[in-house]
């Protein structure tokens, strides 16, 4: 009887395995390759794009498998394939190594002939540019109304953030969210004033994305001069380090800046003040801390800065008053939460970005820091 019960409960316990993609990471990050495996595998396989890009890596560098450049690029090529453009430029590394070393890359699947669209697909499309023909006729030959002008409205987006320079070529962080399922991603001093930037490096698990200012090589000359003066000139002591090696401490002043709510009050960047309320985040989370520095929607991937200029979070998340009071029964106030500059610089690392401490003990004024916030800061806009 219980060789019998054990051979029934067998087949239950291994059903009862989900694959999860933060379960993978946190694996990974304890250098548990084989726990991540389980989990990434099986969501590579389904289409997970981000599960893609991690598999690529591991058969790159040889985490828990054995190395092998040409699976990497079939992983990394799938990852591309669905837009992420980080596995599209490792994808492009690994093919050039592999030809220098005589080796033939695997061949895409994009790259075979689509088959040929149906006799009926052919129709619909044609009876399509039919009806899109008459109508611009249509609205060719009527004749125009006088209207009042209007304000020229701001590009369409998604997600409107904020981040903040953390090299001088141009490199800015943000937060995942802000540019999650982005067609592109710009930055820039007000919704007016934007470049585009690169989403090279995301984390979904400490909610993490290093962006970049895009090549100016087909940019216009407006573009150039806006790139120039955010690449160069707003990045002061990138070289001396921006964020502080020690974490936080329960009580001490903070700076937030951002662009809370967008453009809807004012163009210009905003700052808040306030203290370190916890040393934890939401849930226990060692990788945050609750502060009651003012922040809003708009708010997300701003720099927090300490009372001598030295960076020592990014602002992640305002507690959603509105569900906790319906839990609770009680309206919190001032509950906010940023991310810990040990942890954006643990981020950077990975990302190949690696930053120097910042060690400034000199204390500044409110004015002084909303100076340095000024220079540092962006806004961050998702276009969807």
């Amino acid at each position: 009887m219980l060789i019998l019960a054990l051979a029934i409960a067998q087949p239950v316990a291994a059903q009862s395995f989900k694959p999860d993609w933060d379960a993978g990471h946190a694996a990974f990050k304890q250098k548990d390759y084989a726990t991540a495996l389980r989990h990434w595998r099986p969501l590579a396989k389904q289409g997970d794009a981000d599960a893609q890009l991690w598999l690529g890596s591991m058969y790159e560098y040889g985490w828990g498998v054995t190395k092998d450049l040409k699976e990497a690029v079939r992983w990394y090529r799938k990852a591309a394939e669905q837009g992420h453009s980080y596995a599209q430029s490792s994808v492009d590394g690994l093919e050039k190594q592999l030809r220098a070393e005589g080796n033939r890359p695997p061949r895409s699947r994009q790259a075979s002939k689509p088959p040929a669209p149906s006799a009926s697909k052919q129709q619909k499309e044609l009876e399509r540019l039919r009806r899109e023909i008459a109508r611009l006729k249509k609205e060719k030959q009527a004749k125009p109304k006088k209207v009042a002008k209007k304000p020229k409205p701001s590009p369409k987006t998604g997600n409107a953030g904020s981040g903040f320079f953390i090299s001088k070529a141009g490199h800015v962080i943000t937060n995942q969210h802000v540019v999650s399922k982005c067609k592109r991603v710009t930055v820039g001093d007000n919704a007016r004033k934007q470049v585009t930037a690169d989403i090279l490096e995301t984390d979904r698990s400490n909610d993490l994305a290093l962006l970049k200012i895009s090549s100016t090589k087909m940019a216009s000359a407006e573009t150039k001069s806006l790139m120039q003066k955010l690449g160069i000139k707003i990045v002061p002591l990138a070289s001396k380090g921006l964020m502080r090696f020690e974490d936080v401490e329960l009580g001490e002043d903070l700076l937030v800046a951002g662009y809370p709510y967008g453009e809807i009050f004012s163009s210009t960047i905003k700052v808040t003040k306030g203290i370190v309320s916890a040393v934890r985040g939401l849930g226990d989370d060692s990788s945050q801390f609750q502060m009651d520095a003012a922040v809003q929607p708009g708010s997300s991937g701003g720099p927090i800065y300490d009372g001598n200029g030295n960076i020592v979070g990014v602002v992640i998340a305002q507690l959603n008053k509105l569900k906790f009071a319906k839990m609770t029964g009680s309206m919190p106030e001032n509950v906010n939460f940023g991310i810990k500059a040990s942890t954006v610089r643990q981020f950077l690392k990975t990302s190949g970005l690696p930053t120097k401490w910042s060690r400034r003990s000199k204390p500044m004024t409110s004015k002084e820091l909303a100076k340095i916030a000024k220079s540092q800061t962006v806004m961050v806009m998702c276009h969807r």
